[in-house]
């Protein structure tokens, strides 16, 4: 047997578990490229058959890998030496191919939209006469309206594009809105279009702010596009929101889009906006629309008269359209025929989803209702016995999403911000009659329907309004899904309502009021999934009898107390307590849940008993959760007292969590739930064989409050270099003087991975790193570094240090009152230093700071430049300077020589530096053709002087008539 072949083999033995690691996480970054590709595909692109042809293939090779994941998982690690060698043998098969699709999937990522709209003409007149519209002088604010499905959404996104093309406006903003709006994140959004930066401004500033920066432009163009087509227009205020219109500024111009004509016409603007109505497509365009899609079959003679039936039934829905297009796309003419018989919309939908489960997720989502509805709800609806091989919370998950996105590319649905999503009316009203008879399913709200039907249903969503009685009994006997809310506080369910729904596999419960569970609860031993929803509990000793459930929600729900009885069920996998303000959970509750993989904990139950308290124990300890083998994900588990912690415990196992440790930290989770993240305050030091410290080696998102006896991070924590970390947050520490030191020639070597750094309030921080060279993995990946009040530090950085952060994108340095320099240069004098890839710079509140770079050794003075002039920022477009009180001048007055450097700004916001006089260099001005905002506070003395050759004021007029004309200053 050859070398070569002996070293692949004892390879697949001995790095069997790395390779599935490694595989794992490409699949993953293969299942998030796939969503990304399907939500950026459209029928208008060029390469829509392609991308489709690609997600299949993606989806072919998924189903093998789960397959292959379902039957190894775990014999990586076991001890038959044969098992391990196949795990890792299959896992190298499968390297090659995911790694062949990822690479096409960046393509079809980093491919340019094609420029081009060949949409339907009766789109293009719309485009054409909005865009004329637009144009008139006498025309403030124009609105597209159409009903859901027919395209406004994408009609906005078309003029947008036109509107960048044409140069008709000098800034365009769009705001996509789905709800009733955050005037703050309206505000946020409309700051960041136009590169406005806000400090600690109250709503008023902020609107004052955005009303001013827009009357700068010569012409603005605000769209709204209002996705649900549910606004109310009595709570959209664009003045609120900072849009000078009307006579404020006749130059800022108005496009809404909208499938709710009374938000276009009602919104409080004047004058009263212009309204064209997008019809639904005309049979002609329809039909193109369908050929185009189709592809050769369609211009078959015996198929068209087939055709002409299946556009005309569509009436002119695109969404219709588009999924019975895709559905026969690359099929044959027989497929064509098969829907001869019956072209009426509810068999053309049906056939679109060939899919059963697919078919089935469309028909569960439909039982929901017509608003947005939340991922949440649906994960709840997936126990209900439509989809086989649920054996796993992830899995039921996985399975949700993964049906997400193929009802997104039939364009049957779409998304909003990835939690929530709505189906259009014209296709809703068409699935739901499917799901009267398919699934048996049916809403009612106002009136109930004869007991015959009610005898038949399967699925059913009940919305109790005033005035509809409720029966003692629900006679569905059939049942297997209830959605119930009341709107009157006065409804309750009796006692006896769930004596013939034996059959429940579902059961979402919302808004009652339930001091005790209806006793009739205890005949639903077959269900899977319990939600109580913003409910008034109080006694829920009864669903510990309900063995079956694999799901138990409590969100936002008002009960004090988990019953001991909770404890039998040991088939649970979820369990979701957040925002439930739980004050006991009895001990051997949590210990008894061997099944349960993911416990949720935001602003709920916090009072683990300490393992070792001589006191009878109240409440369960931490030391409970070591025998849930099967536990993969914790969302915040708060722990205000730190000696609860048990000394082993570490969770190793946990695919990711959230945890809190310490009191008074802001349970505000506003990280990746993707990721391990810990947040730490203690007062005591860590011990050797401290589970905590075990966890450090593996965390990938860190917060460091109060240490005792940690002055330098990596040393003082031993963690072996934080090779997972990837954010790491220091607050509130009077202790820590660096994160890491080296020794004498000893190289630096540690936080490969970390890409965010944040340092706030620490008083004696010296140094982020001090003494020994810097390896190229040591902070290689760092692009976000923010650091405030630390007050003990004379720099930032070294220059050493600098050259190993190619990657840094964002600096923010503020409230440093020792700060007198950011990079501290070793040896050489002014050296030639490039910031590749920075993007934003922030420098506020620096009294001491003379200059961004100076030599070691030598001194500043008050003329020096913040750059010197071979320091080169060839990407940096935002920089905001405030209350840097010695600083007189930006830039060297006499002469740049970097080429290309600063060439990119866009947004300079420089205030309250009383002794600046020059920002601005002749020199530069070739360099700032991107330039779009410049925020400040003094007018004449800004303009750079030249020295004193004899063109000095000629020059200094160019660069004042320069800047107003491009700034309109």
């Amino acid at each position: 047997m050859k070398v070569a072949v002996v070293s692949r083999q004892l390879s697949n033995l001995i790095f069997n578990k790395g390779i599935l690691e490694d595989l794992k996480n490409d699949v993953k970054k293969l299942q998030n490229q796939r969503q990304k590709v399907l939500e950026n595909l459209t029928w208008e692109s060029d390469e829509f058959k392609t991308k489709s042809g690609w997600s299949n293939k993606v989806d072919e090779v998924l189903g093998q890998w789960n397959e292959f994941l379902a039957y190894y998982e775990g014999k990586g690690t076991c001890t038959n030496f044969l098992c391990r060698y196949k795990v890792g043998k299959q896992s190298r098969k499968f390297q090659p191919v995911i790694s062949q699709l990822l690479e096409k999937g960046d393509s079809h990522l980093s491919a340019k939209p094609a420029k081009d709209y060949e949409g339907p003409k009766s789109r293009d007149d719309t485009i054409q006469d909005v865009m004329e519209a637009l144009k008139n002088p006498l025309i403030q604010a124009v609105g597209v309206w159409g009903l859901g499905g027919i395209g406004t959404t994408s009609i906005a996104q078309h003029i947008e594009g036109k509107a960048k093309e044409q140069n008709l406006f000098t800034a365009v903003v769009v705001l996509t809105v789905t709800e009733k709006p955050n005037v703050e994140q309206v505000q946020k959004v409309i700051a960041d279009e136009l590169g406005v930066h806000f400090n600690e401004e109250n709503l008023v500033k902020r609107r004052n702010k955005l009303r001013q920066r827009i009357k700068k432009e010569q012409n603005t163009l605000i769209i709204v596009v209002d996705t649900w087509g549910e606004l109310n227009p009595q709570e959209f205020d664009l003045e609120e929101f900072g849009v000078p219109l009307g006579n404020e500024h006749e130059g800022c111009k108005l496009l809404l889009t909208s499938a709710n004509l009374n938000f276009i016409q009602n919104l409080k603007v004047d004058p009263k906006p212009i309204v064209f109505q997008l019809e639904v497509l005309q049979e002609e365009e329809a039909q193109i629309l369908f050929e185009k899609m189709v592809g050769g079959v369609a211009q078959d003679p015996e198929a068209k008269s087939i055709v002409i039936e299946i556009v005309r039934s569509c009436k002119g829905s695109i969404s219709l359209i588009y999924a019975v297009a895709k559905a026969l796309e690359n099929k044959g003419l027989d497929a064509l025929i098969q829907l001869k018989e019956n072209v009426s919309p509810t068999n053309l939908l049906s056939h679109c989803l060939e899919n059963v489960e697919l078919k089935l997720f469309l028909l569960l989502v439909i039982i929901r209702g017509r608003r947005f509805i939340n991922r949440y709800n649906i994960y709840i609806d997936m126990w209900a016995g439509l989809f086989k091989n649920l054996e796993t919370a992830e899995a039921a998950r996985n399975k949700r999403d993964s049906l997400i996105s193929d009802l997104k590319a039939y364009g049957l649905l779409v998304e909003r911000e990835k939690e929530w999503i709505k189906i259009d009316d014209y296709i809703w009203h068409t699935a739901y009659s499917i799901a009267q008879h398919y699934l048996k399913a049916s809403m009612i709200s106002r009136e109930w329907p004869p007991e015959e039907l009610l005898q038949d249903f399967s699925f059913c969503n009940i919305h109790l309004v005033t005035g509809l009685m409720v029966p003692d009994r629900l006679q569905c006997p059939n049942l297997q899904y209830l959605s119930i809310r009341r709107d009157n506080s006065s409804i309750d369910v009796p006692d006896s309502f769930f004596e013939e729904t034996k059959l429940l596999k579902v059961l979402d419960f919302v808004s009652f009021n339930c001091p005790k569970l209806p006793v009739s609860f205890v005949f639903l031993k077959d269900l899977e999934a319990l939600s109580m929803y913003r409910c008034n509990l109080r006694d829920i000793t009864k669903v510990g009898e309900l063995t079956n459930l694999r799901m138990l929600g409590l969100l936002e729900s008002n009960i004090q107390q988990l019953p001991a009885q909770i404890g039998q069920l040991q088939k649970l996998l979820f369990l979701d307590l957040r925002k439930t303000h739980l004050n006991v959970i009895p001990p051997n509750v949590l210990s008894n849940l061997t099944s349960l993989e993911e416990l949720y904990l935001t602003k709920s139950f916090c009072n683990w008993e300490i393992e070792m308290s001589t006191n009878e124990n109240k409440n369960a300890s931490l030391k409970e959760l070591t025998n849930l083998k099967h536990l993969a994900y914790i969302e915040d588990l708060y722990v205000p007292d730190p000696h609860a912690w048990p000394e082993d415990l570490c969770f190793e196992n946990l695919r990711s969590y959230t945890i809190f440790i310490g009191d008074r930290w802001d349970q505000a989770n506003d990280g990746d739930h993707e990721l391990k993240t810990l947040k730490l305050k203690l007062n005591r030091t860590f011990q050797s064989e401290d589970g905590i410290k075990k966890m450090l080696k593996n965390v990938e998102v860190l917060h460091l409050d109060t240490l005792n006896g940690v002055q330098n991070v990596l040393n003082d924590m031993e963690c072996e270099g934080f090779p997972h970390l990837q954010s790491l947050f220091i607050q509130n520490n009077a202790e820590v003087k660096c994160l890491a030191t080296g020794s004498g020639n000893d190289p630096l070597d540690a936080f490969p991975n970390l890409e965010s750094l944040s340092l706030n309030m620490l008083s004696n921080l010296e140094h982020i790193c001090h003494g020994g060279a810097l390896t190229e993995k040591y902070f290689f990946k760092l692009k976000v570094i923010k650091v405030e009040k630390c007050n003990n530090m004379g720099c930032l950085f070294s220059k050493s240090m600098i050259d190993g952060l190619p990657h840094l994108a964002d600096l923010e340095v503020s409230q440093c009152k020792s700060i007198k320099v950011i990079v501290l240069i070793e040896g050489e004098k002014n050296p030639c230093m490039e910031f590749p890839e920075l993007c934003s710079l922030t420098l506020q509140g620096l009294p001491a700071l003379m200059s961004f770079c100076l030599s070691e050794g030598s001194s500043s003075t008050d003329t020096s430049p913040l750059f010197h002039e071979k320091v080169s920022c060839p990407n940096l477009e935002t920089m905001v300077i405030s209350k840097v009180s010695k600083l007189r001048t930006i830039w060297a007055d006499w002469w740049y020589d970097v080429g290309n450097s600063f060439c990119k700004l866009k947004n300079v916001n420089i205030t309250d530096c009383e002794k600046l006089t020059n920002v601005f260099p002749v020199c530069l001005s070739e360099n700032l053709d991107n330039l779009k905002m410049l925020e400040r506070q003094f007018e004449e003395k800004w303009f750079a002087t030249v020295g004193k050759a004899p063109n000095d004021r000629t020059e200094r007029e160019t660069m004042k008539k320069y800047l107003e004309e491009y700034l309109n200053m």
